[in-house]
């Protein structure tokens, strides 16, 4: 008896999905490092955050026979939304007939370029999301546009080319909710749409319909990112607020010292992530002083520059934003999780996970999803500088 449509989705879901998570964590720092569903209660959509927010206000001394005063620690419970992320990936009519007369072996061939596109890109364009700020900015108009097809973009926020997160048959979204499918990409700075679209010059470029997860430029904030972060006012509500140094300056270890130090009595940061440019400028510092030379700065391998005397890492992270360097303490983020990270998205009421595409009969689709956020616990224990650069 050949192979069903069951069969396959057995495979896709026992011997394909373990492939991906098992991937994930090696290749990305930010999810292997953040521990899940930490001080957070999930209710429906909803993420709710335990957070003491000022010290216990009933501490006094006083002269004897003088009653002190009472009083208490101050709480607040910040909330935030979850989002959800969804990979789908499509087989065709052809390649499943095909596989129907093999066995699983070669249904995992069949599979195997698919499962790997989307394995690589979904664990790319997470390590994104986890570095931004919630608003999915991929890059920005560069000039105008009347009914035109020829787009051309720059400004990502991690540098590089600015259509590095763009791909034909993608569909982007322009401000006021213009969306419009890619038609090709035809360099790091030129995109061909498949109608034409009007928009208008340095408009932010997001997915269609993108309603992103929060990222470290959004958590490590003092408000020029994010003003209300988990429902929070920063500029009323000061423990919100992050340590931050956003004059514009070349990079100087001694600016990097004194923004750590400030973290440094709330707990910490553990970790600095820094772009290309800085990170190399960073290394040359260091070279001056003959002490570059790559290490372990986090267990399980992870390899960066030395901090003053290995007290923490720096590490090359190719989505920090540019002119960036996030301080991070690990034990202050959460990813609130929902689900299992990329479990398949049932596609009926019996545990299959293919269906027909609904515009085009011969396609068999299947999705992965990740219902989850990034979390802050506390803000102050991490912090960011801005506005660096290397020497002029």
């Amino acid at each position: 008896m050949g192979l069903t449509i069951s069969d396959i989705s057995a495979v896709l879901k026992k011997r394909i999905i373990p492939v991906i998570q098992s991937q994930l964590p090696i290749e990305n720092v930010l999810f292997n490092k953040i521990k899940k569903n930490v001080g957070v209660i999930i209710s429906n959509n909803q993420i709710y955050i335990a957070a003491r927010t000022g010290r216990h206000s009933g501490i006094y001394s006083v002269a004897e026979g003088t009653e002190p005063f009472s009083g208490k620690a101050a709480y607040a419970q910040p909330y935030t939304d979850m989002t959800y992320a969804f990979g789908t990936l499509e087989l065709t009519d052809q390649a499943i007939e095909a596989a129907q007369k093999g066995d699983v072996k070669a249904i995992a061939s069949i599979l195997t370029v698919e499962i790997t596109a989307l394995k690589d890109d979904f664990k790319a364009d997470l390590n994104r999301i986890l570095h931004g700020a919630g608003a999915g900015k991929l890059c920005q108009t560069n000039g105008t546009g009347a009914n035109s097809t020829a787009l051309t973009v720059d400004t990502p926020p991690c540098g590089g080319d600015a259509t590095q997160y763009i791909c034909a048959g993608m569909y982007i979204q322009f401000a006021a909710g213009v969306t419009a499918l890619v038609s090709s990409v035809s360099s790091a700075t030129a995109i061909v749409l498949a109608a034409g679209t009007t928009w208008s010059d340095d408009t932010a470029i997001t997915k269609a319909y993108d309603a992103e997860a929060m990222g470290l430029a959004g958590l490590i904030d003092d408000g020029d990112n994010v003003g209300t972060c988990q429902n929070v006012i920063r500029s009323a509500n000061p423990y919100a607020v992050s340590h931050t140094y956003d004059t514009g300056a070349t990079l100087t270890e001694a600016n990097m010292i004194a923004t750590y130090l400030k973290t440094t009595r709330y707990g910490g940061a553990k970790v600095m992530f820094m772009n290309t440019g800085l990170f190399a400028y960073y290394g040359s510092l260091l070279t001056s002083m003959k002490r570059a030379q790559m290490t372990d700065v986090l267990s399980g391998g992870w390899k960066g520059l030395e901090f003053m005397g290995g007290k923490l890492g720096v590490m090359l992270d190719f989505d920090t934003w540019s002119g960036y360097v996030q301080m991070v303490d690990f034990d202050a983020l959460t990813l609130a999780e929902m689900s299992e990270p990329f479990a398949w998205l049932d596609a009926d009421a019996h545990g299959g996970i293919l269906k027909r595409s609904s515009s085009n009969r011969t396609i068999w689709e299947g999705t992965l999803k990740y219902y989850f956020n990034l979390v802050a616990l506390k803000f102050k224990s991490s912090a960011r500088m801005s506005g660096q650069t290397p020497a002029p």
